[in-house]
């Protein structure tokens, strides 16, 4: 119910996004949620930042990096009193890129100067570091799973690229292969905890449909 009302308050508008990348908005309806909730903030408001605002991005395809850039909280207070969030923007950001493989990804803020209302919107400085490579491949199902890990991990490495990149684009591609091989209810790809030599492994999350019970006639 608090994940719920996370999100609700949030009002998030990726899911109205044009762009057919699922697995990439659904990477980051989950990071922004677990974000809050760790954050304890609640925003008043939120904004769709533009390229001017932002430092540090211009080597991203547009559509992704305006998926980053979208719905970021311009003004939050925390659930607590005295508690507030006002970098909360810029710390959003940094978990977003977390999540889709830069994990050495930096975020600053700077509010932006003078009286206005609404509150102005902040400046942030991003610095992506190294984009690291898959490693291994980890596969999460139910215990009543039908379709074998070994089946999952194999579809999963055919769509690597050669250089193994660590990108939205191989989650997208992975996601691709592995649904197709059952009717699953979700696929959701995402790198797990980053190791060393610049590697880090890719997770995959399967949730299966329920099958229906079969009618017997009279």
């Amino acid at each position: 119910m608090f994940r719920r009302t996370a999100l609700a308050a949030f009002s998030l508008s990726l899911a109205a996004c044009s762009t057919p990348q699922h697995n990439t908005r659904e990477v980051l309806q989950r990071t922004d949620t677990r974000f809050f909730i760790r954050e304890q903030c609640q925003p008043k408001s939120t904004a769709s930042l533009s390229q001017a605002q932002v430092t540090g991005l211009d080597e991203l395809p547009a559509s992704l990096r305006d998926r980053l850039l979208a719905d970021l909280p311009v003004e939050a207070t925390g659930s607590r009193p005295f508690i507030q969030c006002q970098d909360v923007a810029a710390r959003l950001l940094e978990d977003r890129l977390h999540a889709l493989c830069w994990p050495e990804a930096r975020v600053t803020w700077q509010p932006e100067t003078g009286t206005v209302t609404p509150p102005p919107q902040p400046r942030l400085s991003v610095q992506l570091g190294t984009r690291y490579q898959v490693d291994a491949i980890w596969v999460v199902q139910g215990k009543n799973a039908t379709v074998p890990a070994s089946r999952i991990i194999k579809a999963a490495q055919s769509a690597l690229p050669k250089d193994r990149a660590c990108t939205a684009r191989t989650f997208e591609d992975i996601r691709t292969q592995v649904s197709k091989l059952g009717t699953f209810h979700r696929v959701l790809v995402a790198p797990g905890p980053p190791g060393s030599e610049h590697k880090v492994p890719v997770v995959i999350d399967i949730s299966e449909k329920t099958p229906v019970p079969q009618t017997r006639g009279k």
